[in-house]
């Protein structure tokens, strides 16, 4: 009888606090968060590695990963791709991000604080990724001549979206009373800014700058691939159209290994300004 009432009491207090209310679990059979990912990237490698030396994979489709893994490391000790291929393309990624972030945070402050420009420009801003982008390449060429400053552009226009969206967001995020508070403290235009202002934009505009990281990486690439005469994007894509199999997935690997540590690198910088996340 103890027993029965004890159960029951504990599935009454189980049930008392709402499901999204209850804090996440820090492990799942014992195994943290951090170890299912690296699980889950083991058993791929292992089914890709076993699948691509079986008898039904067609060396001209995939190789194992342990060639890629290897065929990628001869790369990274290959002076002329080092400066040529990944040099090239990390200077571009860099520029890009730099001038995508600086404009679209600066753009976003001056829609929140005009609000005629806000409501002018707003449906530009909706229908922003509907744009082909690459198609203003040849202006681009056009103008700028070719080489690294039409990709450069065309990837600070790609990126540049997200980033003035998020952090309008932000901007429009701060409660009216909040607002009001500045005005009876009689605020300065910048203390405002630095005291109310940024502290709410900011875990908007650290989303829109991880997300213009990513998006400068995806333009930055596929403009290589598709338009350019160098660059990473550039080396797989030679190596695909030459049927080097070997050589296009070791690019594709230093592709992913490029992008995950920049994403990580950059979520691990950006996350310590973002006070949604501390504890």
């Amino acid at each position: 009888m103890t027993t029965t009432s004890t159960a029951a009491e504990t599935t009454r207090q189980r049930s008392v606090v709402p499901g999204y209310l209850r804090p996440a679990p820090k492990a799942v059979l014992k195994i943290p968060a951090a170890g299912w990912t690296a699980a889950v990237i083991v058993l791929a490698v292992l089914v890709v590695e076993v699948y691509a030396r079986s008898p039904l994979a067609s060396p001209l489709d995939i190789v194992p990963v342990s060639d890629m893994a290897a065929t990628a490391l001869q790369l990274m000790t290959d002076p002329d791709f080092l400066v040529d291929a990944l040099g090239r393309t990390l200077g571009i990624i860099v520029v890009a991000f730099v001038l995508s972030s600086l404009l679209g945070i600066g753009a976003a402050y001056l829609l929140w604080r005009f609000d005629v420009w806000d409501r002018a420009f707003q449906p530009y801003l909706n229908v922003y990724y509907a744009v082909p982008t690459f198609a203003l390449y040849p202006i681009m060429v056009v103008l700028f001549g070719s080489g690294i400053a039409p990709i450069a552009i065309l990837s600070t226009i790609f990126a540049f979206g997200v980033v003035a969206m998020n952090a309008r967001t932000g901007f429009n995020s701060v409660s009216p009373i909040v607002a009001k508070l500045g005005s009876t403290l009689r605020l300065t235009r910048w203390q405002y800014f630095r005291s109310i202002l940024l502290p709410y934009a900011l875990p908007n505009i650290v989303t829109g700058l991880k997300l213009g990281l990513s998006y400068a990486i995806i333009s930055v690439l596929a403009s290589e691939f598709i338009l350019s005469t160098q660059g990473l994007g550039h080396y797989i894509s030679i190596a695909y159209d030459s049927f080097d199999i070997a050589e296009m997935y070791a690019g594709i690997l230093v592709v992913t290994a490029l992008a995950l540590l920049a994403t990580l690198g950059i979520s691990a910088a950006l996350n310590r300004f973002d006070w949604r996340r501390r504890r």
